[in-house]
């Protein structure tokens, strides 16, 4: 059925198709999704963490946070304490997410930005199109990030789709208002975010009663938090009181969270009285716990001080995150949804956060590399950890098969459906990964169980020890670990490479280091 469903989506109108699709799917109950991801949400910034039961599922510290609705979920559900970002950074990730296919392949190997030409192509099918397909009502609130960034507005934000005055004028360097057509992705129910300052970001909606009666493209200020603002949209939408959506149809809902991802370097960038309650009077020590913090000359990092300051910030906004998820979870629960809704909470990276100097993602540490990944699904999901490496790639053929819609995957997608393994602890048709992949343009690389291995674009690399060194600090030689675990790492970086169709593969590049 796959390459069916494949051509019958290549050549016919995604609205078309939905409507032929009810019919197929409709005689079987499907469950909701509802994916929630905040961007550059650390994996560490939970504070389930510290709780007794938990306290050695990671092999690092856990962040000094505030996470009480998270960790209510986390403990109904199943926790990946090794999920991966593939692409530790927001359009690729988010990329690869919507499409189960690489950056190569994809049209985003890096970030969208105004000068750059990066985009999902249009005619990829993806996550949301092939729900849409089997007959759901699709909704997208939040953070998009995936779409080419043009200067098509006037002075006010709004969206004149034109290069001539007078239009020309550009939003955001690295995001963009979507027009409604094929960059939505099929989304029926659209309201986006664009250049958050977390307080007063541009809104977008096709819903005027969401944007002050403005038109699709019109931009509206709320000048509200925005994970605040999102909530108030999920809600509505949960709630259904104004028919957003079929309530005799199954839905899909992504929120995309922007904070607690930069800016973190102002007191106004977060709730002055999250920040006062929980961090104002911390000192560096009780805020900063990792030994690998690094800082001064050399570093990304000012001073300790700086440091400090912007950790109590970052942490303050992780709190007030999860005050807006705790908002939706109860109203999951009034409604009746939660037992029949799939619930994701994710990111698309990390945050280095000082650690080895550095702030940010785009590296192979784990810090930036490792995301947060927990699956709530009511009878059909165990609550526990689960130690399975989920790739960015994998996401939507996993979900897709928890919901029954496996056989309407693209064969475009590259990654792989471990929903029967997830679901029944038995990887039969489809075995654990030994590792997985980690791509940037100028450095590639791969995690197993124990070590991280990266080649950089002037052939060094780095080797660590994940168990010996779970923070990482000592890079390690080749001839400092057993003979086999080279040759493996060697053979899972090229097979990842030719996997995703990389460059790198086709030219055969450091071949010393990477067997092809």
């Amino acid at each position: 059925m796959k390459p069916i469903f494949h051509r019958l989506i290549s050549n016919l109108p995604v609205v078309l198709l939905a409507g032929t699709c009810v019919q197929v799917f409709a005689q079987e109950q499907r469950p909701n999704l509802v994916y929630i991801f905040p961007d550059q949400y650390r994996l560490n910034a939970l504070s389930l963490w510290s709780d007794p039961a938990y306290r050695n599922v990671l092999s690092t510290v856990g962040d000094p946070v505030y996470t009480p609705n998270i960790d209510r979920l986390a403990k109904q559900s199943v926790i990946f304490n090794r999920a991966c970002s593939t692409c530790p950074l927001s359009s690729p990730h988010r990329a690869m997410l919507m499409t189960g296919a690489y950056p190569e392949k994809n049209g985003v190997p890096g970030n969208c930005h105004v000068n750059n030409k990066n985009g999902i192509i249009d005619s990829l099918i993806c996550f949301t199109d092939v729900l849409a397909a089997a007959g759901y009502e699709t909704a997208y609130v939040g953070k998009t990030h995936w779409y080419r960034t043009e200067a098509l507005f006037d002075n006010g934000n709004n969206y004149v789709g034109t290069t001539q005055p007078p239009g020309g004028k550009c939003i955001f360097p690295y995001d963009t208002y979507i027009p409604e057509g094929r960059g939505r992705k099929s989304n029926k129910y659209w309201f986006q975010h664009v250049k958050d300052n977390h307080f007063n970001a541009a809104s977008y909606s096709n819903r005027p009663e969401l944007v002050g009666g403005k038109k699709d493209g019109e931009a509206y200020f709320y000048h509200r938090f925005t994970p605040e603002v999102e909530a108030d949209v999920v809600i509505q939408y949960l709630r259904n009181k104004s028919g957003q959506r079929d309530a005799s149809k199954p839905f899909s809902l992504f929120w995309s969270i922007n904070p607690p991802h930069t800016p973190y370097e102002e007191l106004s960038d977060c709730k002055e009285e999250v920040f006062n309650r929980y961090y104002k009077d911390l000192k560096s020590e009780e805020v900063l716990l990792r030994p690998n913090v690094k800082y001064g000359k050399g570093t990304q990092v000012e001073s300790l001080e700086t440091l400090t300051f912007q950790a109590k910030v970052y942490f303050s906004l992780v709190k007030s995150v999860d005050d807006e998820i705790g908002r939706v979870l109860k109203v999951l629960d009034e409604e009746g949804l939660t037992d029949n809704t799939i619930l994701i909470f994710a990111a698309d990276h990390g945050e280095m956060m000082g650690s080895h100097g550095r702030m940010a993602k785009s590296v192979i540490y784990d810090e930036s590399f490792s995301i947060p990944f927990i699956v709530r699904y009511p009878g059909h999901l165990k609550p526990g950890v689960n130690n399975l490496m989920l790739g960015a790639t994998d996401i939507m053929p996993t979900l897709l098969g928890m919901m029954n819609l496996a056989d309407g995957l693209p064969e475009t997608v590259k990654g792989k459906d471990y929903s029967e393994g997830i679901i029944t602890g038995k990887y039969k048709k489809v075995k654990k990964p030994v590792s997985q992949f980690f791509y940037q343009r100028k450095e590639k690389g791969v995690r197993t169980d124990r070590y991280s291995y990266v080649v950089t674009k002037d052939g060094e690399y780095l080797l660590f020890d994940n168990l010996k060194d779970p923070y990482q600090m000592h890079s390690l030689k080749m001839e400092e670990i057993p003979a086999k675990q080279v040759q493996l790492l060697k053979e899972e970086l090229g097979n990842w490479l030719k996997v995703s169709e990389d460059a790198w593969a086709k030219e055969q590049r450091f071949s010393d280091k990477i067997t092809y």
